[in-house]
């Protein structure tokens, strides 16, 4: 596995890990920076597919 599809990797499991954090957040200012880090996670997935090295 390539460096980036490692990160890829690791960045998709830490978004699905917020997001279920945020599902499970007793309240609304947790459950918004759950749902924060789950878009930032998001954002470096892409920005790792954007740098083309994964197939």
């Amino acid at each position: 596995m390539s460096h980036d599809a490692d990160d890829a990797a690791y960045f998709r499991r830490r978004c699905e890990e917020e997001r279920e954090r945020a599902r499970t957040a007793a309240g609304s200012p947790i459950r918004r920076l759950h749902l924060d880090l789950a878009a930032l996670y998001t954002e470096r997935v892409r920005e790792v597919m954007a740098r083309g090295s994964l197939t």
